[in-house]
């Protein structure tokens, strides 16, 4: 019986990766310092060979961009970024899931 793990992980590292810069497309920017600090931390649970990912920022004014504030639209960018990543979902695990090894 075939492993899948690493074509899982790659698979979740890849959509990681497409949240992470659809976020960075779609963020407002005015300094660019919201932008510039979203980031990807990939975490790796060896004893059961699984990856998750997790996209964030330190900036304090985030939730405010995110969710809106005092006299402020929500300007959704994380959210944004999970959604165009859950799109691609099915595909991305397709494909990593395909073929012999």
């Amino acid at each position: 019986m075939r492993d899948y793990s690493d074509d899982i992980n790659t698979a979740v590292r890849t959509l990681g990766n497409i949240a992470l810069e659809e976020a960075r497309r779609v963020c407002p920017v005015r300094t660019g310092r919201l932008k510039h600090s979203i980031s990807l931390r990939a975490l790796t649970d060896r004893a059961r060979n699984a990856e998750s990912v997790t996209i964030y920022t330190n900036v304090p004014y985030a939730a405010n961009v995110e969710f809106g504030g005092l006299h402020r639209r929500p300007k959704p960018f994380l959210e944004t970024g999970l959604e165009k990543a859950r799109q691609s979902a099915a595909l991305i695990f397709t494909l990593a899931l395909k073929g012999d090894k």
